[in-house]
């Protein structure tokens, strides 16, 4: 019996690889990219969970046309339940937890759910919520479970910064080359073939993300600062070639906290504030925009068109004030409640509008709630892993994260997007490695 197992198994691969070749050559590829896939599903369980929200956060198939016939994200989709539920299922080697901020997110994943019910665009709330955000609150819990030392989140971090930087570097060589631009001088990325990058404040959102980290990495010195310091030059440039005014405050708000907190400067520094804000747009160039640009005269066409939006969105909360309108359903009622038409609708371009129009006063209540919780939480960390350099690294980059989110979010749309859910899970993985015993935090 022992000695006809290997036998029976070396005959089973070898018939499914000869049915894989005859069915596809490509069956036989991704028989062999399952092998590395798996022991890494075994060794880093969380690397393919990390690897699912960077593809799908940085969205790095879209780069390249060529890239998206290969349902890249959908695979690793299927990768990370799988390994969800060998973790916590099977080995049950994952201890689940939940802090009170993760209640929270609860609460609001199952008022939005409701909210799908009952939205004014029921098809288009249900391909949102089950497109993207039921994976974003998955991910946030999987993520923050599944990380185990400060040396694997050392290593999500990385992975972050160096996602951002592909992505930068992308954002630049368009520009240089006069590709995929937005009214004449705003880069974007993969706008004629469909990408979520295609929209400037989408792509700097995007690379508000990986800033944090690679800044609150540079200024600690030691081994990967230089490469840290030249990701946030490449980031910095690649926002402003965007000339996202939402970007460049989350510069400020990014650069501002870590400043401050690394080197304990009076908080009177913040007046400055306003001064590096007129030199990031000068250098942006945001005089020369065709909406928003120094062409207008008074309130410009592009301010003018998020105070119609906010209105908008504040009718929409007045109609529907429990529940709001629904999940990814702002586009398609601004027709209803905008007090200006121009022949288009618009998107909010604001995070606390976009939840206050499609989740009601509840839902703006709880959202608020849990950006101040875990605002909380990253300063108690900060406050409790003063000893340790590298934790105290990673900690002020998701407490910067946070600010830069904070300040960002007013001019830019993610409420239900990765970046916040992104840095929640790396914080609640971050306090409960403290928690732990020092030989098993790193």
């Amino acid at each position: 019996m022992t000695g006809s197992y290997p036998l029976g198994i070396a005959l089973v691969s070898a018939s499914l690889i000869a049915v894989g070749t005859w069915l596809s050559p490509l069956l036989l590829l991704a028989g062999w990219l399952l092998v590395p896939a798996l022991i890494l599903a075994q060794r880093w369980p969380v690397m393919l969970c990390v690897l699912f929200v960077l593809f799908s956060a940085f969205r790095l198939h879209e780069l390249n046309p060529a890239l998206l016939s290969l349902r890249i994200p959908q695979l690793l989709a299927l990768g990370s339940l799988a390994v969800l539920f060998w973790q916590v299922g099977v080995v049950r080697e994952t201890r689940i937890f939940l802090y009170p901020e993760g209640r929270i997110l609860l609460l609001l994943f199952a008022l939005s759910s409701i909210g799908v019910v009952l939205a004014t665009n029921r098809p288009l709330a249900l391909a949102y919520w089950s497109g993207n955000w039921i994976k974003v609150v998955l991910m946030c819990f999987t993520i923050s479970w599944l990380i185990q030392s400060w040396t694997q989140l050392r290593w999500v971090a990385w992975l972050i910064i160096l996602a951002g930087s592909v992505v930068a570097s992308c954002a630049l060589y368009n520009s240089a080359h006069g590709l995929e631009m937005v009214e004449g001088t705003r880069v974007t990325i993969g706008r004629s073939w469909g990408s979520t990058l295609g929209d400037p404040n989408d792509l700097a959102l995007v690379l508000l993300l990986p800033l944090s980290f690679a800044f609150s990495r540079a200024l600690y010195g030691g081994n990967g600062a230089l490469v840290a310091g030249v990701i946030v030059l490449t980031l910095v440039m690649a926002i402003i070639a965007t000339q996202s005014r939402g970007g460049l405050l989350g510069i400020c708000g990014v650069a501002g906290s870590v400043m401050l907190w690394r080197y304990r400067l009076p908080r009177w520094v913040w007046l400055l504030a306003p001064v590096m804000i007129l030199v990031l747009l000068m250098v942006a160039g945001i005089d020369q925009r065709q909406s928003g640009g120094a062409a207008e005269s008074g309130i410009d066409e592009s301010a003018m068109g998020r105070l119609y939006a906010w209105q908008a969105a504040l009718s929409m909360a007045w109609s529907h004030p429990v529940l709001g309108v629904g999940l990814d359903n702002f586009f398609s009622n601004y027709f209803f409640h905008s007090p200006h038409w121009d022949g288009k609708s618009h998107a909010v371009h604001s995070s606390w509008f976009q939840v206050l129009a499609e989740m009601g006063i509840v839902g703006l209540m709880l959202f608020v709630a849990f950006y101040v919780a875990l605002l909380r939480r990253s300063r108690k960390l900060l406050n409790r892993v003063s000893e340790r350099w590298e934790a105290r690294c990673w900690s002020l980059a998701l407490y910067s994260g946070l600010v830069g989110f904070g300040i960002s979010a007013t001019f830019l749309t993610q409420a239900f997007t990765w970046p916040l859910y992104i840095l929640a899970a790396l914080l609640w993985a971050s306090c409960r490695i403290e928690s732990q015993p020092v030989r098993q935090r790193r």
